[in-house]
């Protein structure tokens, strides 16, 4: 991921008893969560200031430098995508 450099998962999540959409940009990748779940975007920290986060009613939009080097990883530490 990032050789040498510091990585941080950052955490998206719904809320108790909510269901809310996670989508990461640009290519669409959408997650559905429900009632505490929560996906996490895995990236250098260096990433995360350039990183833009839109949120709606039961959604986030989560806009990454593109191209790069992001792993989704789901609540027990498994890589499920990569963007």
């Amino acid at each position: 991921m990032s050789e040498g450099g510091q990585v941080v998962d950052l955490k998206f999540a719904a809320a108790q008893g909510e269901s809310a959409e996670v989508c990461f940009e640009p290519v669409g990748t959408t997650f559905s969560l429900r009632d505490g779940e929560a996906v996490f975007l895995r990236t250098a920290i260096a990433n995360v200031a350039s990183l833009e986060i839109v949120s709606w009613s039961n959604g986030i939009g989560v806009w990454v430098p593109y191209p790069g080097d992001y792993a989704i990883i789901d609540s027990k530490g498994i890589e499920i995508d990569r963007l």
